[in-house]
């Protein structure tokens, strides 16, 4: 059966200080009897809650779907359907410009430092931690695969 591997998650300044740009990559891998099916390939970014994460009170416990990739220039779909030629493996990767307030999974700030007598306090924005989650599948049959969690402040 076909299996998706090897996914990565790149996280990178996008064309406005307001965006990111995501790029999410892997490796399909297809069999002979995979030859001729058509198989559905869905991205879903997610926000991963660690133990010691100082959480925001109105974050919800697990972790939270962030984003999921659209397909498709006019009609949109939550896919995208690949029919398989040949056997073997493929890489694929998948370029989103993202707004950094999707991207921003543990919202708000932390006090590092209560105010002093003529100092304000100091505040830090909370980490965000985000992971990507593919899926390959075809009825009955799917594979998922995850990648590394990233870390930065969005």
């Amino acid at each position: 059966m076909a299996a998706v591997s090897n996914v990565s998650l790149s996280i990178t300044d996008g064309s406005t200080t307001e965006t990111k740009t995501v790029a999410v990559s892997g490796t399909l891998t297809f069999e002979e009897s995979d030859i001729g099916k058509n198989y559905r390939l869905a991205i879903k970014l997610f926000g991963e809650d660690l133990d010691g994460d100082n959480l925001p009170n109105t974050d919800p416990a697990g972790d939270d779907e962030l984003y999921t990739f659209m397909f498709g220039s006019f009609f949109k779909s939550l896919y995208k359907s690949i029919t398989v030629a040949a056997a073997g493996s493929q890489s694929f990767t998948e370029l989103r410009t993202i707004s950094k307030e999707k991207l921003d999974e543990d919202s708000g700030n932390i006090l590092v430092k209560p105010p002093v007598i003529g100092l304000p306090p100091v505040k830090l924005p909370r980490t965000d931690e985000v992971y990507a989650k593919v899926t390959l599948s075809v009825a009955p049959y799917s594979s998922t695969a995850r990648s590394a969690t990233v870390t930065g402040f969005y």
